[in-house]
């Protein structure tokens, strides 16, 4: 998987995000570098390389990817090259405007294998807590939130007009305001609004990357009493590689600051294959594996290696298995259509 941080502006201001403002300065760094968003020959050379493979293209980063304005066409050209494309998305720029429907149906159409929308929460109330406007007030705030949620139902309903494999899929953060709510947010999502999947991530610390309050965590004691010291080796330098808009490599999506780009060849200037084969990935990678990786930088301060967020359970393999079970079964009850979603080779014995 690559992590493609496609774009750094934002139209939410959601107060847990390690991107707005007060919480870090990133997003003023890649303005002033001229970095708000990913050139679009960057993203083509990105895909060009990553087709063969069928690598999949993570669309995320410090904004909203559909803010970028040649997102659609993006998706349409990598898809074209064979990638297969997961993004990170609030839902807001789909509707319920005819443009903001035109765009999803676009992207639907172009075969983007899956869809997720950060939502964070399952009633009006909490989601605008959540995740507020960046700018402005907001007038009626159950009306805000019934329009994300029709633009959810939106994708799901095009996706059956269209006859495509897309994955519909909701994430929420395992965040304070929310406990003793998810599960009840997990049956809306799924039974009421009938998304694929609802994935419930970990609160990340993103270190000493962002001033984010820990406390505001679900899971009050995820950070505390860490050991010293870990033998068994982190995930991330084996399986995602992380590019930003100015072409940078990190190496690894904890190091949202990007402060290990310095090891690697920007991605502008070589290509993927040779960075994720080159010798810093491969030095990490033999550290982790002889139970040393604590010993190097960054590693040795990674509170979510340390924690267990980042562990070998492979959480999005288990995502693509069961959505793409759901996607399966809802196009056979709805349409009388047999489909073929990928599901990676990997994911097909994990339990879910």
């Amino acid at each position: 998987m690559i992590i493609l941080s496609i774009i750094y502006p934002c139209n939410l201001g959601c107060p847990n995000c390690p991107y707005t403002d007060g919480n870090s300065d990133l997003r003023k760094f890649y303005h002033e570098k001229g970095g708000d968003l990913m050139p679009v020959k960057l993203w083509e050379k990105i895909a060009v390389e990553a087709g063969p493979y069928q690598s999949w293209l993570r669309c995320t980063g410090g904004g909203e990817p559909m803010m970028h304005p040649q997102m659609c066409e993006m998706v349409e050209f990598a898809k074209q090259q064979g990638a297969r494309i997961w993004m990170n998305t609030n839902g807001t720029m789909f509707g319920p405007s005819a443009t903001g429907r035109a765009k999803l149906e676009r992207v639907i159409a172009a075969g983007i294998d899956l869809i997720e929308f950060s939502m964070d929460a399952g009633d009006a109330e909490t989601y605008q807590k959540v995740r507020p406007p960046r700018k402005g007030e907001v007038a009626d705030i159950r009306a805000r939130w019934e329009g994300q949620v029709d633009n959810i139902r939106a994708a799901l309903d095009t996706r059956k007009r269209l006859r495509k494999t897309t994955r519909i899929v909701v994430s929420m953060i395992r965040q304070q305001i929310i406990e003793g709510k998810l599960e009840e947010y997990q049956r809306f999502w799924k039974e009421e609004v009938g998304v694929d999947e609802v994935i419930t991530r970990k609160f990340l610390s993103w270190d000493d990357n962002t001033k984010i309050d820990l406390g505001k965590s679900m899971d009050r004691h995820l950070y505390k009493g860490l050991p010293t010291q870990k033998k068994e080796p982190c995930v991330w330098p084996f399986e995602r590689l992380n590019i930003d808009t100015l072409g940078r490599v990190a190496l690894c999506g904890q190091d949202i600051g990007f402060r290990t780009a310095h090891l690697f060849p920007n991605a502008n200037q070589t290509t993927i294959r040779d960075i994720w084969l080159g010798e810093t990935f491969q030095w990490y990678r033999k550290l982790h594996l002889e139970g040393f990786g604590a010993q190097a930088f960054p590693c040795r301060g990674c509170s979510a290696w340390f924690a267990g967020v980042r562990d070998w359970q492979h959480g999005w393999l288990k995502v693509l298995k069961k959505s793409a079970h759901n996607v399966r079964e809802v196009l056979a009850s709805d349409l009388g259509a047999e489909v073929e979603v990928y599901t990676p080779p990997a994911a097909r014995d994990i339990q879910a």
